[in-house]
């Protein structure tokens, strides 16, 4: 399907203004090793910020709003920020990150699609990490970010009017229209690609990016923080909605129980998990992904077994799934992927 300028931009503009999900977790305080506590904080008012900052431990925060979960991991001096949000927002991101007196020195791309990458213009000093298959598409969604570029900027800006902190977001907007010639497809790719493992490090202190296989995309990854026990999957992990499963870019249910699984094996009950999109959550949210696509499975093979047509199938109801935002429409696709996925 192809998009005229017009409806590009809408979209872009429409993803930005994406709802916040209210902070519902409770943090737990047996170690005390999260509870939060007076270093490190916020230089800027709540309303002077365009994203709302949860603090998640000392040192962990995540931005909800205007594209996927971003991760913000503080150091003493320095900081890696996981994941940077819309087309046109990488700014605003790294300075009410940088706002918290560090420098943001790194960044990672749990994957490629551009309400997680789409911002990574705004972190041209920090070293950019992504997974091997991700770097491509990164770059290619940029090109057709950039294809609109001054189109989506100008929506961006309109639909900004008015909210939170906006003052400041239409400066950071403004400053990106002015250098939108200077920048390519590239400025926005990693500047490093890992293939399974790489141990980061923030003024010491660890950090764990990890790819295991073909998921939501051929490019996931998932960031855990061992001191901090918080581990942010990207979108391997849909809180409370129906997921996104993009065969366009070699996505694989079975390779998304794989993941889980692989996550799962990462934590514990006190884990902190933060999902790509919707509230923070544990390891049994956690579980409750990977039991998702066990139910399309065993809906898909059931209706194999008793002679279903891949249209019967899609029209199947999974009651304990109801509860979903996204609803029938995404669950039929789901099915007709898995259905597609078994039978191949």
């Amino acid at each position: 399907m192809s998009l005229t300028r017009r409806e590009f931009a809408a979209m872009l503009v429409g993803a930005a203004g994406g709802s916040v999900v209210p902070f519902a977790f409770r943090l737990r305080n047996e170690t005390g090793r999260r509870s939060p506590g007076p270093a490190l904080s916020l230089s800027l008012s709540p309303e002077e910020t365009h994203f709302r900052w949860l603090q998640v431990s000392d040192r962990v925060r995540i931005a909800q709003g205007s594209g996927g979960n971003s991760l913000l991991y503080l150091g003493d001096a320095n900081a890696l920020v996981a994941d940077s949000k819309n087309f046109g927002l990488g700014r605003t991101l790294r300075r009410e990150a940088e706002a918290y007196g560090v420098r943001v020195t790194q960044l990672v791309n749990t994957h490629h699609h551009g309400d997680h990458s789409g911002g990574n213009d705004g972190f041209s000093e920090a070293v950019r990490l992504a997974h091997r298959n991700a770097e491509p598409r990164i770059v290619e969604t940029a090109a057709a970010s950039l294809e609109y570029g001054e189109e989506a900027l100008s929506a961006l800006k309109s639909r900004l009017a008015g909210s939170r902190g906006s003052d400041r977001v239409t400066a950071d907007v403004e400053e990106m229209t002015m250098e939108l010639a200077g920048l390519a497809p590239g400025d926005f790719g990693p500047t490093q690609t890992f293939a399974d493992q790489r141990e980061l490090s923030i003024d010491g202190r660890p950090a764990h990016l990890h790819h295991v296989s073909a998921g939501h995309t051929d490019g996931d990854a998932f960031l855990l923080l061992p001191q901090e026990n918080v581990l942010h999957c990207g979108d391997l992990f849909f809180h409370g909605r129906h997921p996104y499963v993009d065969i366009t870019a070699k996505a694989t249910p079975a390779g998304w129980i794989r993941c889980v699984d692989a996550m799962l094996e990462l934590c514990d009950d006190d884990t902190v998990v933060v999902p790509g999109h919707g509230p923070l959550s544990d390891r049994a949210g956690l579980a409750a992904q990977r039991d998702y696509f066990v139910r399309l499975q065993t809906a898909v093979q059931r209706g194999l077994a008793e002679g279903r047509s891949r249209e019967e199938i899609q029209a199947v109801e999974i009651p304990e799934l109801r509860h979903l935002d996204g609803g029938r429409p995404y669950l039929a696709r789901n099915l007709g992927i898995v259905h597609d996925e078994i039978t191949a």
